[in-house]
């Protein structure tokens, strides 16, 4: 059997909740905000060539993979990684990309490498918390 209200509960509920909710006044304000400070560029960064960047991404990728507290999963998803990191870097050598393909990969293996030695320090910290 469905519990029952007072007769017209109901509708004074909704009656008192349009009152509040159409009561509200939001104060909109006609000046507009000034912009921010610029942000400014990424400076530039010392890079290697291709190859040497690459080949330290994937040093790093193996000295993340080596951190004692990773889980088997983790360790799994390292080596897997590497083996498609390398056969997209020789993919990439054999191509023989110009002069600017070839630094804009040397800057993303070079980031890719700064976020691994990142990654690597958090993991040497301790084990990652457990999420029930």
């Amino acid at each position: 059997m469905r519990p029952t209200l007072p007769r017209g509960f109901r509708r004074k509920v909704v009656l008192a909740t349009l009152l509040i909710l159409g009561g509200c006044h939001h104060v909109v304000s006609d000046k507009p905000v000034a912009p921010g400070a610029p942000i400014p560029a990424e400076p530039d960064a010392n890079l290697e060539n291709m190859e040497t960047e690459c080949a330290g991404l994937i040093a790093a990728l193996d000295t993340y993979g080596k951190c004692p507290n990773l889980e088997d999963g983790d360790r799994a998803w390292v080596r897997a990684v590497i083996e498609s990191a390398e056969d997209g870097f020789a993919a990439g050598r054999k191509a023989k990309p110009d002069e600017p393909s070839q630094k804009a990969i040397a800057m993303a293996c070079h980031r890719a490498t700064i976020s691994m030695q990142f990654a690597t320090a958090r993991c040497q910290a301790g084990k990652r918390p457990r999420v029930d």
